[in-house]
This record gives structure tokens, C-alpha cells and sequence, in this order.
């Protein structure tokens, strides 16, 4: 995703090696909480409007909504998506490659942490799913464009199909369970979800 299709702007040559340097920056620092605030500002010394939508960006990384715990996973000194239903969206997707299994990976935003995820996909039937059988809580979320705490709701209540519920410890014996997703069943949830909300709107 370019910048310039982003901002609908267009940027002098400076700008553009800039904005190239820090694409290279944010996908070689995808760490959780990564602070990449003092090496982005050096890149963009004398280039107003990049220093301005990367301050921008870090008032989102700030202000925007989201459970505390996955709040503190937040980047800085990366540049966002600024307006639109994907506000707060790191600008520069992460590295996606395809493969035999996986032909159509897709990178997927998840609102808490103001981050991309990538999950490995492929067609079949004419539409998209994920290639595994099972998606984690994590990737469900970013499938569905939910925060944490919406789809945690949603699952207590037994309002989404395809709920799998996996126990943890190597002996059976622990009461932690980690919960996952029919990938199929959850999938055509989230298409039929999606379909629902555009027409109340």
C-alpha cells in the first residue's frame, strides 16, 4: 500500500526516499510496543508534512480507544492510516508471501493494538477463507474487525459459531482454555456480519 494512494497527495523525491526508508523501518521493527520515535524523526529532518502525519499518527497510537492490555503493544514512530473507517491503521503492511497452501495471504487490522496481522488464505468455492482449520482469537478478531473485548462478549454469550474451546497443560489437568474458531463455519459469520452492518447503514 503506497503512501501517496493513502494521502492522496503527491511528494516530492525527498519525501519519497523518505517515505521508503521508513517502510523499511516499520517492517524491520514489528515488535510489540516498538518505539521507533528518535530513528523515523531523523528520517523526515526537514520534511514538514511527513514530521506532521507521523505526530498525527502518534496521538492515535495515544488517544484511540482500546483494552489497556493491548494498548501498551502499541508502535511509535510509525505512519498510520489518519481518517476513514481503518483510522489508526499502521500505513505500511507487513511483508505477505504466498505459498502452494496459502496462495492469498491478507493482512487484517486489529483495532486494540492499532495493528496488521497477517493470515495465510486461499479461495475456494469462489471466496476467501483462511487455509487453517482453526483461527486463533486474535486472528477471529482482525477476520471480523472487532476489538477484544466485543468479540469476548460476543463468544461468553454463545453468539458466535464455530466456537472451539482447547485446553491448556500437556496433563488435561489445567482449567486455562485457549479459545479458537472453526475457520470455515466463522468465516461465513463474518461475511453474513458484514452484509448486515452495510444495510443499517
Amino acid at each position: 500500500m503506497s503512501a501517496a494512494r493513502v494521502s492522496g497527495a503527491t511528494f516530492s523525491q525527498a519525501e519519497e526516499r523518505a517515505l521508503e526508508a521508513l517502510a523499511d523501518l516499520d517492517r524491520r521493527n514489528r515488535h510489540a510496543g516498538a518505539d521507533l520515535r528518535l530513528e523515523a524523526y531523523r528520517i523526515t529532518e526537514g520534511l514538514c508534512r511527513l514530521r506532521d502525519w507521523l505526530a498525527a499518527s502518534d496521538r492515535l497510537a495515544d488517544e484511540m480507544p482500546g483494552s489497556k492490555r493491548l494498548r501498551k503493544r502499541r508502535r511509535r514512530g510509525i505512519l498510520r492510516e489518519i481518517e476513514g473507517s481503518e483510522r489508526g491503521r499502521p500505513n505500511f503492511d507487513p511483508p505477505m508471501h504466498a505459498t502452494t497452501f496459502a496462495p492469498e495471504p491478507r493482512a487484517h487490522f486489529l483495532k486494540d493494538e492499532l495493528e496488521t496481522i497477517v493470515i495465510a488464505g486461499r479461495r475456494e468455492d469462489g471466496h476467501w477463507r483462511p487455509a487453517k482449520d482453526e483461527v486463533t482469537f486474535d486472528e477471529a478478531r482482525g477476520l471480523a474487525a472487532m476489538k477484544a473485548g466485543t468479540l469476548y462478549r460476543l463468544t461468553s454469550k454463545e453468539l458466535v459459531p464455530g466456537l472451539i474451546r482447547r485446553m491448556l497443560g500437556e496433563d488435561g489437568s489445567s482449567h486455562t482454555t485457549e479459545l479458537r474458531f472453526d475457520s470455515t463455519v466463522f468465516i461465513r459469520w463474518v461475511v453474513v456480519l458484514r452484509v448486515l452492518i452495510k444495510r443499517r447503514h
